[in-house]
């Protein structure tokens, strides 16, 4: 059973969607008691960082999904504004405490090319898949979509899938039971439904 956090962000409906699409089940998590439900967990992200946190905070949740990430080590993935949140800190309209799965911190992109407008838009091949399980199977010259103007830093030497935007960018990360993503698997046609089934089979 494939729980999404429902917090309001705007892509929930799409990745319950891909879900859906690959005939897997889910169930929404509303509250603290929809945990039990599950055997994956996933956090999707549109908008910014501190406004995501703040939510998850008001709807009393973040004590069970400590518990079920960090504890009982059941697969976690967190896509986009959702993988973000793993980090310690995140720099969007301020200063923000994170989840603290992933240690590092959520700053601006640099662009130093004047031709790379932001917000970062659109598809982009990815490095070093085999980082990741979420990529088994995979097209190497696969593409994915991406819509953010913020990105994970992790100061850990931790093995990432990356892609290049101006500067190296985390694309994707696993660590142990913790998978992030930052484009959008729901929004990448036929590899972002082969990434989020990988991700049910883990």
């Amino acid at each position: 059973m494939i729980g999404i956090i429902d917090y309001g962000s705007g892509n929930f409906m799409s990745v319950c969607n891909a879900f859906n699409l690959l005939k897997k089940p889910i169930v929404t998590i509303k509250s603290k008691e929809d945990f039990s439900k599950c055997s994956h967990l996933v956090l999707p992200g549109v908008g910014s960082f501190g406004s995501a946190i703040s939510k998850l905070r008001k709807m009393d949740i973040i004590d069970s999904l400590n518990e079920y990430v960090k504890v009982k080590k059941i697969n976690f993935l967190g896509i986009c504004v959702g993988m973000q949140l793993l980090a310690d800190t995140g720099n969007e309209f301020g200063q923000h405490a994170g989840l603290g799965y992933i240690s590092g911190v959520v700053d601006k992109l640099t662009l130093n090319n004047e031709d790379l407008p932001l917000p970062h838009m659109g598809w982009n091949s990815l490095v070093n898949q085999n980082n990741s399980p979420l990529f088994d199977g995979i097209d190497k010259e696969a593409t994915f979509y991406f819509v953010h103007s913020y990105h994970l830093k992790t100061n850990k030497n931790i093995k990432t899938v990356d892609t290049i935007y101006g500067e190296k960018i985390i694309a994707a990360l696993s660590v142990d039971n913790i998978h992030g993503v930052q484009f959008h698997p729901e929004k990448s046609q036929l590899n972002g439904l082969k990434l989020l089934e990988n991700f049910t089979n883990l």
